[in-house]
């Protein structure tokens, strides 16, 4: 076997890395830049409705809000709030004009702190967000 031989490994290598290292352009999901939706309505936002809110907001729930699963995205996304109008409920990619967002949050502009029995953990807020940023989707 030639030198070509023994260094053709080395050179794949390097070309793997060097591809590596241009499939970052350099935007981030979180923050809006390119690449598809990082949290899912389904598998990430509705299990923390199921656990923490489902008590006051299933069927007939307080505000008007229903967050049983088979309802709760269409109950949400582009919907106007009750106590609130004309804001909405959930303004895709804009959590900071979602009620739902800043309620989470504690913003006085919303009333009470959501959920009542004691404020979500941080990681399950930045979930909520995460996926208002990316648009709100039905995923």
């Amino acid at each position: 076997m030639g030198s070509w031989g023994r260094s053709l490994p080395g050179v794949m290598l390097l070309g793997l890395l060097a591809v590596a290292g241009c499939s970052d352009n350099g935007t981030d999901p979180v923050a809006g830049g390119g690449g598809g939706a990082t949290v899912s309505f389904a598998a990430d936002v509705q299990p923390i409705f199921a656990r923490r809110c489902l008590a006051c907001h299933g069927v007939g729930g307080n505000a008007g809000l229903d967050l049983s699963p088979a309802v709760a995205w269409a109950n949400l996304v582009g919907i106007e709030t009750t106590n609130y109008a004309p804001r909405q409920r959930v303004m895709s990619a804009n959590p900071d004009g979602s009620v739902l967002y800043l309620k989470l949050n504690g913003d006085a502009s919303t009333g009470s702190r959501m959920p009542l029995g004691g404020a979500l953990d941080p990681a399950m807020i930045e979930l909520v967000r995460v996926w208002i940023l990316e648009g709100a989707l039905d995923n």
